[in-house]
C-alpha cells in the first residue's frame, strides 16, 4: 500500500450517563451511511457523523442487571437498521434510534460473535462460548434454526464462500454458507485464543495467542491462508498483533494492529512492503476499524479516546452511501434591539465545555514586566533624518542582545578552580559565598512561581587540566551533610539514595547488614550500607556512589525494569524511572536477604518494607476468583477526579487510604477465559511497614489531575495516623489525628508517621528536567529532638537548608513530587551506631577465592588472631588503577581544549602491609581485582599490572572480586586504623571510600615544600631521603606503600630531632638541582642523606 496516513482528528466521544462511565467496547463503520458506530460496556449503540464525528444517535440496546450481559460485542448493518450482539441477546433499531425488535432466548449463554448468511443481510449466524449456532432471522427477529458444534467460537467472519469461525482452542474452521457443515479445519493455527481474523477474496489472516514457556502471550506471527487452495501460506511477523483488517480494494493489502497503538500496512504477499505508523495513546487500543472505502482508520483507546487516521486527506467512509437524516434546525426568534430592549431578552449561547476564562488556580501565574530592549542613541540619532539607520553590524541581524549580566539576580557565579584561587582559601570563601549567598533565591515570590530559582538547576562539573579534584565543591556545600557528584551514569538515582540514608530505619538494617558476612556480588543491601557510611564519614565533603551504581547496573533485571539511563528501552519520562528505580530498590533489598547470610537484623527488613496483603482478583465475565501475591513495598497514589461543584478535594489521608487499600476494576489475564478481561481487584491490608513510599503518579496522563491536588497549600501533612482493625485500613492527618490519637492513648493499634522527605522533579524550560531531594534531617540525628524539623536541599552536590514552608511548597509548576518516604514514630526509628560492634572480620584472616581454589601472592602473610587490628593500629596501603575510559576533550573556537568527560579508572591492585610490631612493612592483603569491564588501557608503565592478570581464566594472581577487596578496607576503617601512604586521597575517591582526616597519614602532605606548596613525588622522596631508588621498571604497590611506610617513619625521626625544617630545605636544594627527579641511572652515586642532615642521634632499630 503506497498511500500514507495521518491522523486527522481526536475525540473522546462517549460521555457519561449518570454515574457510569462509558467504557468503548466494539467499533464499527456503517456500510450504508457516513457512520461510525460505537458500542458500550453498559449496552448502549452510538454513531457519530464524518471524520468530525458529529454526534448522530445513542440509544440502549440491551440492559440487564448483570454488568456481563448487557456489555455490546459487535454491530453488522443491512438497510434497515443496526444489530447488536451482546452475551444473551440481539437487538435492531433503525439508524434514527426506534427499536425494532429485541431477541432473547435462553439457549443464548455467552454470544460472541456473527456473520450474515448465504442470504444477504436478511439473516446471519450467530455463536460464542458455547455449543450451538444459530440463525436469525433479521426480517422477524427471530431464530431460524440450531447447529449443534463441538467448540467455542470466538470469531466469525464471512468470505466469499465460506462463513469462517475461530475458536477457543486456536483452530480455523470454514463452513459451507448453506447447510453451516465444516468443510475445512486448519489445526492449532495459534496454540491460544484466536484474538482476530479478517479475509477478501481468497485470503484469509488471523491473529491470536501463542504458549511460550507456560504463559500465553501475543503470537508474533500473522497467519496467511489461501481460501481457494484451502492451504496456509508464509506467516508475517508482527510482534504484539491484536487486530487485523484487509483493504476493501487492495487484495493482498492489510492493516495489523497492536494494543500499544503501532500499525502496520503491509501487502501479506510481499511482506517487505510494508509501512509502520504510531498513534500516540495513553493507555492501549481497544478497538480498530477500517471503513468500507478503506480511507478511514478509527483507533479507540481504553479511556475512551477515538482517533481517525485518512490515507491521502480522503474523509468518506463509504462510496454509495445513504444520505442522514438530521432534525430540522429550531427557529428563534428575532429580537429587535434598541435603548429599552431589556438584557434578559438577549440569549446566551449554549455550551457543555468550560470556557476558555474558566481557568484553574494552579494554573495562573503573574508574569512580570520584561524589560525593553534599548534602542543605540546613535542609531536613534541616524533616524531623526531618513527614518532609518543602516545595520550597525556589532551583531548578527534579528540577534537581540542578551542584557542579563553577570550581577543579576537569579544567576549564581561558577566558582574558580582550586588551582587558580588564592592561597587563602577564606578570602575566596568570604567574597565568593556571599555572592553566591544572596543570588540562591528570587526576590520576586511571583517570578519564583514559573522561573526555576538557580539552587534547584541542574548542576554540572566542570574539569581543569588537574582533573575533578581541582573542581571547587565546598562552594556548593557548607553544611555537614555530604551531597553525591554527578560525573557517572546513572547519577539521577542520588536524590532518592539520599532519601534512604536519612531513613534511620532503612539506615540501621543495610548498616547491620553490611557488617555480616555477605559476600554476594551484586548484593545491593550492602552496597547501601557502604554509601551511607561513607556519606556519614565525610562530614559534608562531596562523594559518590559509583560502587552502588555499577552493581545496579549489572543486574539483569535493571534494565527490564527500566531504570538505567543507558537503556534505550526505558524511555519514560525521568518521574516515571525515578519511580521504578524506588519499586525496584526496595524488591531488590528484600530479594537479596532471601540468598544472604541470616540474622536477626536482617529478618526485620520486610517489617520494615513489606505491606502485607491479601489480594483477590475475580473475572468480570466467567467469574473466576484468584488470589495472587498482594504484598508490596511501595504505594502509587490514585487521585480521583474533582467533585462537583465547590467541594473541596479529598485529603492527602483520603487519597492514601483508597491507594494502600486498593479496589479497582481493570484488564488482566484470565486463565479461564484465556484471553485479558476486566476483572476485579481488592486488597485487604494484613500488617503495615515501619517505612511507607509513595510513588506519586505512575503515568503522564496523571500528572495533570495530580497538580490540582499538589498545589493546594498544606495539602501534604507532616504526620500521619493508620489504624488497622479487622483488615479495614483507616488513615487520619491533621485535627482528626489529633482526636483519635487522644482516643487511642491507651491502644496499640494507632502507628504515626512521620514525613522523612521527598524526591521531586524539576522542570527547567531551559534545561532538562532532574530530580532533587528535600529530607528533614533531624529525624535521623543521633540526638533526636521531639518536635524540631531541620529541612535540607539536596541537588546533587549541592546541599542547602530550607524552611519547612519552602519544602513542602508545591505551588511553583516547575516542582512536583515523585516520591514519599513516611517513618514510624517509635523508639526504633532512631540511628543505631552499635553495628560497628558486629562487624565480621573473618575476611582479614582468610583467602577468599574467586572463580576457583583460594590464591595468595607469595609475599602475603595473613593476620593472626592476636593482630586483630584496632583503634589506631598503622598500616600502609597503596592501589594500582585501570583505565576503563578514555577522557573525552572539546576544542574551542578560540582554541581551548576543554574536558568534558575525564578518564574511567577501575581498581586493579591493592596492597595492605602492617604498620608495626614484629612483621612490619611484610603485607597481609595484596589484592588484584577481576573486572568485567572492557579494559581501555593497563596503564602497565604507571600501575605494573599486564593483559591477562585480571583475567580469571589465565590470570595466576590473586584474584578477588571488587566486593571482597573493597570490604576489606572498609573493615580496615570502621575497626580505627590509621592508613599510611603516599597520594591516598586521590586512590581513595577512585576507590569509592571516604576515610577521615585523622586516619590517614599521606606523606604527599607530610614532606611538602612550605613555601611553594609544592608536592614532591614518591620516586623523588625515596631516593632523596631513603637512599632508595623505586618504580624504575614500572609501580608496585607492595613497595609504594613499604616506602611511604618508611618516609613515614623518618619524618618522626626528623620531628623528634627537631631538624625537619633543616632536612626539608636541604631537600629543596637537591631538588632544585635535579629539577625534582631522581638520575635516571642507577650507578649514579646518591648523595647519602647522612650528608643531608645534621647529626641525628639514632635509636636502636631504627630504619636507615
Amino acid at each position: 500500500m503506497e498511500s500514507d496516513w495521518q491522523e486527522i482528528h481526536r475525540v473522546a466521544p462517549l460521555q457519561q450517563h449518570g454515574q457510569v462511565p462509558l467504557q468503548p467496547t466494539t467499533l464499527a463503520f456503517d456500510t450504508n451511511a457516513e457512520l461510525l458506530w460505537l458500542g458500550t460496556d453498559q449496552g448502549y449503540v452510538s454513531s457519530f457523523n464524518g471524520c468530525e464525528l458529529r454526534r448522530y444517535t445513542s440509544y440502549r440496546g440491551h440492559n440487564s442487571m448483570i454488568p456481563v450481559e448487557k456489555l455490546v460485542r459487535q454491530l453488522l448493518f443491512n438497510e434497515r437498521g443496526v444489530i447488536s450482539l451482546a452475551a444473551k441477546g440481539l437487538h435492531m433499531s433503525s439508524r434514527g434510534g426506534p427499536s425494532q425488535w429485541n431477541l432473547h432466548d435462553e439457549r443464548f449463554q455467552n454470544l460472541t460473535s456473527m456473520a450474515f448468511t448465504s442470504r444477504g443481510t436478511s439473516e446471519v449466524l450467530v455463536g460464542g462460548a458455547q455449543l450451538q449456532l444459530f440463525t436469525v432471522n433479521l426480517e422477524r427477529g427471530t431464530i431460524a434454526s440450531e447447529i449443534l458444534t463441538d467448540e467455542h467460537v470466538k470469531v466469525m467472519k464471512r468470505s466469499s464462500r465460506h462463513i469462517i469461525t475461530g475458536s477457543t482452542m486456536g483452530h480455523i474452521r470454514l463452513l459451507d454458507m448453506n447447510s453451516f457443515q465444516m468443510v475445512k479445519q486448519f489445526d492449532h493455527v495459534h496454540t491460544g485464543t484466536i484474538l482476530d481474523m479478517d479475509t477478501h477474496d481468497n485470503l484469509l489472516i488471523t491473529c491470536g495467542y501463542s504458549l511460550r514457556h507456560g504463559n500465553y502471550i501475543v503470537d508474533p506471527l500473522v497467519k496467511v491462508f489461501d481460501l481457494r487452495m484451502q492451504k496456509a501460506l508464509p506467516p508475517v511477523s508482527f510482534p504484539g498483533a491484536s487486530f487485523i483488517r484487509m483493504h476493501p480494494k487492495m487484495s493482498a493489502a492489510a492493516i495489523i494492529g497492536s494494543n500499544s497503538g503501532q500499525f502496520q500496512i503491509v501487502d501479506v504477499m510481499n511482506p517487505g512492503a510494508m509501512k509502520i505508523y504510531n498513534a500516540t495513546v495513553s493507555s492501549y487500543i481497544t478497538a480498530l476499524e477500517l471503513s468500507p472505502t478503506g480511507d478511514i482508520l478509527a483507533l479507540m483507546d481504553a479511556e475512551g479516546v477515538l482517533q481517525m487516521w485518512s490515507s491521502l486527506g480522503k474523509r468518506n467512509f463509504t462510496e454509495f452511501g445513504n444520505l442522514v437524516e438530521w432534525p430540522e434546525p429550531p427557529t428563534r426568534p428575532t429580537v429587535t434591539i434598541n435603548d429599552n430592549t431589556p438584557l434578559n431578552m438577549i440569549g446566551m449561547p449554549y455550551f457543555n465545555e468550560p470556557l476558555l476564562s474558566n481557568w484553574d488556580p494552579n494554573m495562573i501565574f503573574e508574569v512580570p514586566r520584561q524589560p525593553q530592549q534599548r534602542i543605540d542613541p546613535d542609531t536613534l540619532a541616524q533616524t531623526s533624518v531618513s527614518g532609518y539607520a543602516p545595520f550597525h553590524q556589532r551583531h548578527p541581524r534579528n540577534y537581540v542582545e542578551k542584557s542579563r549580566g553577570a550581577d543579576d539576580v537569579g544567576i549564581v557565579p561558577a566558582p574558580k578552580f582550586l588551582s587558580q584561587q588564592g592561597r587563602d582559601k577564606n578570602s575566596r570563601n568570604i567574597s565568593d559565598a556571599a555572592i553566591a549567598e544572596s543570588k540562591m533565591l528570587y526576590g520576586d515570590d511571583a517570578k519564583r512561581q514559573f522561573e526555576v530559582p538557580p539552587m534547584y538547576k541542574k548542576l554540572e562539573i566542570k574539569y581543569s587540566k588537574f582533573g575533578i579534584e581541582d573542581f571547587d565543591f565546598a562552594f556548593y556545600n557548607e553544611t555537614k551533610y555530604s551531597g553525591l557528584e554527578t560525573n557517572i551514569p546513572n547519577s539521577y538515582m542520588n536524590p532518592l539514595l539520599q532519601l534512604y540514608k536519612y531513613t534511620p530505619r532503612l539506615r540501621n538494617v543495610a548498616l547491620f547488614h553490611t557488617a555480616t558476612y555477605c559476600m554476594m556480588e551484586e548484593c545491593l543491601l550492602c552496597q547501601m550500607g557502604f554509601l551511607f557510611d561513607m556519606l556519614e564519614k565525610a562530614n559534608g565533603q562531596n562523594c559518590q556512589a559509583t560502587n552502588l551504581l555499577k552493581t545496579l547496573s549489572s543486574l539483569p533485571n535493571a534494565a527490564r525494569h527500566g531504570v538505567l539511563e543507558e537503556d534505550t528501552s526505558s524511555s519514560g519520562s525521568l518521574m516515571m524511572m525515578m519511580q521504578n528505580l524506588n519499586r525496584f530498590l526496595l524488591d531488590q533489598t528484600i530479594y537479596d536477604l532471601k540468598n544472604a547470610w541470616q540474622n536477626t537484623e536482617e529478618s526485620e527488613l520486610p517489617q520494615v518494607l513489606l505491606i502485607k496483603a491479601t489480594k483477590r482478583q475475580q473475572c468480570m465475565v466467567c467469574h473466576k476468583e484468584t488470589r495472587p501475591m498482594g504484598d508490596t513495598v511501595t504505594t502509587d497514589l490514585i487521585y480521583t477526579p474533582r467533585p462537583p461543584g465547590n467541594k473541596s478535594l479529598p485529603t492527602f489521608a483520603q487519597i492514601a487510604r483508597q491507594s494502600i487499600q486498593l479496589e479497582a476494576t481493570q484488564k488482566g489475564w484470565c486463565d479461564k477465559c484465556r484471553r485479558y478481561q476486566t476483572q476485579h481487584t481488592r486488597k485487604s491490608i494484613t500488617k503495615l511497614p515501619d517505612v511507607l513510599t509513595f510513588n506519586v503518579t505512575t503515568q503522564d496522563k496523571n500528572l495533570s489531575n495530580s497538580k490540582e491536588y499538589w498545589s493546594t497549600p498544606g495539602w501534604l501533612p507532616d504526620e500521619i495516623g493508620l489504624t488497622l482493625n479487622n483488615k479495614l485500613l483507616n488513615v487520619w492527618q491533621g485535627e482528626d489525628l489529633k482526636r483519635v490519637a487522644k482516643r487511642s492513648n491507651d491502644q496499640a493499634d494507632l502507628r504515626i508517621y512521620e514525613l522523612i522527605g521527598f524526591v521531586a522533579e524539576v522542570k527547567d524550560e531551559e534545561a532538562k528536567k532532574h530530580m532533587v531531594s528535600f529530607i528533614n534531617v533531624s529525624l535521623s540525628a543521633e540526638v533526636k529532638v521531639e518536635g524540631e524539623s531541620n529541612w535540607h536541599l539536596f541537588n546533587d552536590f549541592l546541599v542547602r537548608p530550607v524552611t519547612k514552608a519552602e519544602a513542602l511548597d508545591f505551588t511553583p509548576k516547575w516542582k512536583m513530587p515523585s516520591v514519599l518516604c513516611f517513618q514510624l514514630k517509635s523508639e526504633r526509628s532512631v540511628v543505631d551506631n552499635s553495628w560497628k560492634d558486629t562487624i565480621d572480620t573473618w575476611l582479614l584472616y582468610s583467602d577468599f577465592p574467586c572463580l576457583g581454589q583460594p590464591r595468595r601472592e607469595e609475599q602475603t602473610v595473613l593476620l593472626k588472631k592476636d593482630e586483630t587490628p584496632q583503634q589506631g593500629t598503622l598500616v600502609a596501603l597503596d592501589a594500582e588503577f585501570i583505565s576503563l575510559q578514555k577522557e573525552e576533550n572539546e576544542v574551542k573556537a578560540d582554541g581551548n581544549k576543554v574536558i568534558v568527560r575525564p578518564c574511567r579508572l577501575g581498581l586493579a591492585r591493592v596492597s595492605v602491609l602492617r604498620g608495626q610490631g614484629e612483621l612490619e612493612g611484610i603485607p597481609f592483603i595484596d589484592d588484584y581485582i577481576t573486572t568485567k569491564e572492557p579494559v581501555v588501557d593497563f596503564l602497565t608503565e604507571y600501575s605494573g599490572i599486564h593483559p591477562g592478570d585480571l583475567d580469571p581464566n589465565v590470570s595466576r594472581r590473586a584474584l578477588v572480586s571488587l566486593k571482597v577487596a573493597y570490604k576489606r578496607m572498609w573493615i580496615l576503617l570502621n575497626l580505627g586504623c590509621t592508613f599510611v601512604g603516599h597520594g591516598l586521597l586521590k586512590d581513595f575517591r577512585i576507590i569509592n571510600i571516604h576515610v577521615p582526616r585523622d586516619q590517614v597519614i599521606d606523606t604527599v602532605d607530610l614532606f611538602v615544600l612550605r613555601s611553594t606548596q609544592r608536592k614532591l613525588s614518591l620516586r623523588f622522596l625515596a631516593w632523596v631521603v631513603l637512599s632508595n631508588h623505586i618504580q624504575t621498571e614500572t609501580h608496585d604497590s607492595i613497595e609504594d606503600s613499604r616506602t611511604a611506610l618508611r618516609l613515614y617513619r623518618k619524618y618522626l625521626e626528623y620531628g623528634d630531632a627537631g631538624v625537619f625544617e633543616e632536612v626539608m630545605d636541604r631537600i629543596y636544594s637537591e631538588g632544585m638541582r635535579w629539577n625534582f627527579r631522581p638520575p635516571t641511572h642507577v650507578t649514579l652515586p646518591v648523595r647519602d642523606l647522612q650528608r643531608l642532615e645534621p647529626d641525628i642521634p639514632r635509636s636502636e632499630g631504627a630504619t636507615p
